[in-house]
């Protein structure tokens, strides 16, 4: 036999109270007082019947899904630590994370699935994760015609009429390289600029890359010190960084301190000091970046680095979505987090 769903009504006959009694401690509805006795008498009704709100129903009363879609990569660890701050923000404002990836799809495609679920009241907004120079005008005319709470995080630098979440990447290598200076504060010679790249994209430089490379260059020239770029290709997740380090010492004296842009590549960089004898955080100082894969708790010694705020661009995505779904689409904007800055035994 199929087991009667407990409703609202039968937990109102319980506690002797009116339906509109429930809902108000349900839903904090305000303008209705209910004194603190008469919500326990309700909340233990809810308990004794073990009264679940009945979503759907909820649904088409409020319009509200209570479901935000967060889309991205999941083999990538940025999607992992951007839904990390998604899912911190969601529970603290009752919303859930419909997870979606494009996988074998067209990227386009599994966009527009996005929008039949917008339209299907199955999701209120929408979170992406995209590349530091996604610009898709295709996709962003959708957004708009749909009317759908949205916002890119990484994405639409410089596109007005989308709402952005982004990371100050100039500022992160300015801080970065602030850390070295007073870690050496007689030094005259500028850190040496590694730029590491995916032997995928060939000569191709991102935009948060070329704002990296940009930062150094004017910080170098700021403190009258001659920039120095190295770039070296990642091939099958390995960079081989012994021939680099033994030229860079065969002019004597000191070596220079080195920025490496990822920190993903650092294990690679200490295994070939350690080959030619030098001393992390003495012959030789090193600091990343970027703290995507959490180098600094992963390294002996402990990796110096700063970190792209990921977990906090999760938070902002999910606060914009939820001002959006609350007070209509606003005036899109630009939101730049500064990155954080995570002190170690490297540099």
């Amino acid at each position: 036999m199929v087991k009667k769903r407990i409703t609202s009504h039968d937990v109102a006959k319980l506690a002797g109270v009116s339906r509109s009694v429930v809902s108000a401690v349900l839903n904090n509805t305000p303008g209705i007082g209910v004194s603190a006795e008469t919500r326990e008498t309700v909340l233990s009704a809810i308990r004794e019947l073990n009264y679940h709100v009945d979503a759907q129903a909820r649904s088409m009363k409020t319009g509200r899904s209570m479901t935000l879609a967060a889309y991205g990569d999941t083999r990538h660890p940025l999607f992992m630590r951007l839904l990390e701050g998604m899912q911190q923000e969601c529970e603290a404002s009752g919303y859930h994370i419909l997870l979606c990836s494009p996988g074998q799809r067209n990227s386009g495609d599994a966009r527009n699935e996005l929008l039949d679920l917008y339209h299907q009241r199955k999701i209120d907004g929408i979170v992406t994760l995209d590349d530091t120079s996604y610009r898709n005008r295709e996709w962003a005319l959708k957004v708009k015609e749909t009317g759908v709470p949205y916002v890119s995080v990484e994405g639409y630098d410089g596109t007005e009429g989308i709402y952005s979440i982004l990371a100050d990447y100039r500022g992160s290598v300015g801080m970065a390289l602030d850390y070295m200076l007073a870690g050496d504060p007689a030094g005259t010679t500028a850190p040496v600029y590694a730029e590491v790249f995916h032997s995928s994209a060939g000569s191709r430089v991102i935009w948060a890359e070329r704002n990296r490379r940009d930062a150094y260059t004017e910080w170098c020239n700021l403190h009258g010190m001659k920039p120095s770029v190295s770039r070296h290709e990642e091939k099958e997740g390995r960079v081989e960084w012994q021939e680099w380090l033994s030229q860079l010492g065969e002019a004597g004296g000191e070596l220079p301190p080195v920025l490496v842009n990822w920190s993903s590549a650092v294990p690679d960089l200490y295994r070939a000091a350690h080959r030619l004898d030098l001393r992390i955080g003495k012959d030789l100082r090193i600091m990343a970046a970027d703290n995507t894969i959490q180098g600094h708790r992963l390294s002996l010694p402990s990796l110096s680095c700063v970190e792209i705020p990921y977990v906090g661009m999760g938070q902002e995505a999910v606060r914009c979505v939820l001002k959006q779904i609350g007070q209509g689409p606003g005036t899109p904007g630009k939101l730049w987090l500064p990155a954080l800055l995570r002190p170690g035994e490297s540099a």
